[in-house]
């Protein structure tokens, strides 16, 4: 944290325009990220830039679910691109206020307004002040996903709806989109194709093919789509189970995410996942835990008896693990 009159003012500010959200009837102003946002676009991100809120965010934060999966506050390369999207809807090409930027903001500020000042790449249009932009047909969502501008080709595939008459059009288009060099268009393609459940052959390949591409966060969002997708064969079972050995805990959490998709697996997968929940249990990782044993419920047909031979004399181990996998099932119960 910065000194404490700055966090003050700062703490001010934020739960101003946090206050203006909701009196305006904002759906989203619950999520702190969105309100940092609106801080900055409002000409007040100075004092917000200042300080963290969060000196160590986590891990893994997906780009596609940011209304599902918020992240607690915008990170510097965030914010920095916020700052630039305020100075060029102002045509501000060169603002003075950028020096008072810490370095850490003001270094993606200034890369990301060259950018923009050079692409207008950027769905929100000033001069329409971002009027009626949503209000489109699937005609034009499929044409504007042939845009040169990546902001536009994001935009109009989260729009995509199931139209048997596009969907041969949108699925060309998507299986593009998997094959660009550009990650974000990359990840919000694989989310697109999850919420239009869309699983030919040609689409699948791709999928498959991304669950080893260098980013973790394309590889996990792949897999899980595949799993979602009810496409995990047995080709992809050994990645799965490679990445449960990752130190990343996404990957973990897809890999684990992906077997459980599985009616079974094979003794070799097993065992691979059997020291990924000891390794659970040894950090008190109850998120983790569930999800393993609600994994060995599918799986085994005596999966107490299987976690009793697993962990042998431990009792404290033993009773966590039993207590997952009663809770699991009275979850699942629930759910029926």
């Amino acid at each position: 944290m910065e000194n404490e009159p700055s966090l003050t003012a700062a703490s001010l500010i934020q739960h101003v325009v946090n206050d203006l959200l909701h009196q305006a009837k904002f759906p989203y102003a619950h999520f702190p990220e969105l309100v940092d946002l609106a801080v900055v676009m409002m000409g007040l991100g100075m004092v917000r830039s200042q300080f963290e809120f969060v000196k160590r965010a986590d891990t893994f934060w997906d780009p596609t679910y940011w209304g599902v999966f918020p992240r607690p506050f915008l990170d510097s390369q965030a914010l920095g691109y916020a700052h630039a999207m305020a100075a060029w809807v102002r045509a501000q090409n060169e603002p003075n206020w950028f020096s008072k930027l810490p370095a850490t903001v003001k270094g993606p500020a200034k890369k990301s307004l060259k950018y923009l000042l050079k692409t207008s790449d950027a769905f929100f249009s000033p001069a329409t002040n971002g009027q009626n932009l949503l209000d489109q047909s699937s005609s034009h969502w499929l044409n504007m996903a042939g845009e040169k501008s990546v902001s536009q080709q994001i935009i109009a595939i989260r729009h995509f709806d199931a139209d048997p008459h596009l969907q041969s059009q949108q699925s060309q288009i998507l299986r593009s989109n998997l094959r660009s060099a550009n990650t974000q268009l990359k990840l919000h393609t694989i989310t697109a194709i999850e919420a239009l459940k869309l699983s030919d052959d040609a689409l699948v390949d791709e999928l498959n093919h991304l669950t080893q591409h260098p980013n973790d966060v394309v590889r996990s969002k792949a897999i899980i789509a595949l799993s979602k997708l009810n496409r995990i064969d047995d080709a992809t079972v050994p990645m799965a189970a490679k990445m449960i050995r990752s130190n990343a805990k996404h990957e973990v959490f897809a890999g684990v995410f992906a077997l459980s998709s599985r009616p079974k697996i094979d003794n070799d997968t097993l065992k691979i996942v059997d020291r990924g929940f000891e390794l659970a249990l040894q950090t008190c990782d109850y998120e983790f835990i569930t999800l393993y044993v609600t994994a060995y419920d599918r799986w085994l047909e005596q999966p107490q008896s299987h976690l009793e031979q697993l962990l042998g004399d431990d009792d404290g181990y033993l009773e966590i693990a039993t207590e997952a996998l009663s809770a699991s099932r009275e979850q699942t119960v629930a759910l029926s």
